[in-house]
């Protein structure tokens, strides 16, 4: 004969143990029951929290999905199943290699040798150098995933620890580049120069201006991965608060970066390479003292100005940096009805500053 009261007790003694084995697992073990995402981004010992967020920002923007993970995530998983790429902001490389040990190490690796991805800026490109020289110092790094060296900072740009603008030459070769101007301005805050060992095959993405046109970013493939690393932070937005940051808010980048990143992680996550859409984002471009609509336009440009500010020249140009138009400007009315449908690039001269975006004429 069965004992209904015994049989109860224990059902519910085994659903209660089993419910506590499940807390435990889901509060205390922080790879168990983990939704999967395109990018894990480092967020641990050392990271620059801005540049985490301001990646954060443009991530959302993009529509790609996203997970901040912690050292002792790396140390523990191999990732590859959670993760196609991951992502190492600004900060501190040296707390980055204090924090990852031999086993991280080997799971990054393995992660982008097998078909993954890795993006790195500022200190996060430092991280994946096989030497960092620093302030003349040289420091063995243990990821190897660029073999070479990454070299700063470089006071010629911004004397550390302070920040400035910095001109970029775009590689138009490289694909990535395919809808980028041949000019990008791009904070540097101490960042890398990249200097490939004899046997390193890269492509140069950008070089510096100001130092010798030498490597500013690089791309590569690792294996059957990828890796991008940027010395500059195109991740900040200086004259604009969609990066949820105040970072050098009294500079201005003539123009987002993000357009850079958006076709540079289509590339990264190994998906086919597209630009913005102009008319999904925005149908005007603005700061505050301009605005430029509508955009995409059919021909007819506006531009406002705030009180006090005049327009001095504009100078529209397309991908190839070939150059349509350099002139004075009077008017606030701008004709483009004679331009061919596609990306053009504007820059327009102020009274008080230079602003640089992109236009999309489609009839």
């Amino acid at each position: 004969m069965i004992d209904i009261k015994r049989e109860f007790k224990i059902s519910i003694h085994q659903i209660m143990r089993a419910s506590l084995v499940l807390f435990l697992l889901i509060h205390f073990n922080p790879l168990i029951i983990k939704g999967q995402a395109a990018i894990a981004i480092y967020d641990d010992q050392g990271v620059w929290e801005e540049g985490v967020m301001a990646f954060e920002q443009f991530l959302n923007w993009k529509g790609i999905t996203h997970q901040r993970i912690t050292a002792y995530e790396i140390n523990t998983d191999t990732l590859t199943q959670r993760f196609k790429a991951i992502y190492f902001p600004g900060g501190n490389a040296a707390d980055y290699q204090a924090s990852i040990d031999s086993a991280g190490i080997e799971h990054m690796q393995q992660m982008v040798t097998n078909g993954g991805a890795y993006i790195g800026i500022c200190a996060g490109a430092y991280f994946a150098c096989d030497t960092v020289k620093w302030q003349g110092d040289s420091f063995d790094y243990p990821l190897n995933l660029f073999h070479g060296n990454g070299i700063g900072p470089i006071d010629r740009l911004a004397t550390w620890p302070d920040y400035d603008m910095t001109m970029l030459s775009m590689n138009l070769n490289n694909s990535i580049n395919r809808f980028e101007p041949t000019k990008e301005a791009m904070l540097y805050w101490g960042g890398a120069v990249f200097e490939p060992a004899p046997e390193t095959k890269m492509d140069t993405l950008a070089t510096y201006d100001d130092f010798n046109e030498r490597p500013a970013m690089v791309n590569f493939d690792y294996g059957k991965g990828r890796v991008l690393l940027i010395g500059p932070h195109p991740e900040i937005e200086e004259d604009s608060d969609r990066d949820s940051t105040n970072t050098a808010k009294e500079l201005n980048d003539l123009g987002s970066d993000w357009n850079f990143l958006w076709t540079a992680t289509d590339w990264l996550l190994g998906n086919p390479l597209t630009h913005t859409d102009l008319s999904s984002v925005s149908n005007q471009i603005q700061n505050s003292q301009l605005i430029l609509y509508p955009n995409p336009t059919k021909g007819i440009l506006r531009i406002k100005l705030s009180r006090g500010y005049q327009t001095k020249r504009i100078i529209i140009f397309d991908q190839n940096g070939k150059i349509f138009r350099n002139q004075q400007l009077t008017n606030p009315i701008i004709n483009l009805s004679s331009f061919h449908n596609g990306i053009y690039f504007i820059k327009i001269e102020t009274t008080q500053n230079k602003t640089l975006t992109r236009i999309l004429i489609k009839e």
